[in-house]
């Protein structure tokens, strides 16, 4: 990260792994709210990057020995994911059902057309025979 962006996603920010999980967590928590998908994505593939840092053979810098501090930061995010995933299908199902009214007002619209159309060029008072 530069320092130029704050909406830049934070991979390595901070001096520890747990300040990394921290701000991602953050930053994840302001794409959601800001339903920034885009921007989502990515922050969660570099959440998986951290992740596996943590679990990784290369050493890590932490804020103690005993790794509880980045346990904790794990877990919050891990609670953030729970609750985000299940708010998120909530938001995609609000969303499938605007998209299937607004097919279904579409199907109205083109239906009362081809009907509006039909008259005119049969004329009031005409059959369609």
């Amino acid at each position: 990260m530069t320092g130029t962006d704050s909406r830049e996603a934070p991979e390595t920010t901070g001096a520890t792994l747990e300040d990394a999980v921290e701000a991602i967590r953050a930053h994840m928590a302001r794409a959601v709210a800001e339903e920034d998908w885009e921007e989502l994505q990515e922050l969660d593939r570099q959440t998986r990057a951290l992740v596996e840092r943590a679990f990784g053979a290369d050493p890590v810098p932490l804020r103690d020995d005993s790794g509880a501090a980045l346990r904790t930061a794990l877990e919050d995010l891990a609670r953030f994911y729970e609750t985000s995933v299940q708010d998120l299908s909530l938001r995609r199902g609000e969303v499938a059902q605007q998209i299937r009214e607004l097919k279904s007002g579409r199907k109205g619209t083109n239906a009362y057309e081809t009907t509006r159309r039909h008259s005119m060029r049969t004329g009031p008072g005409h059959s369609a025979d």
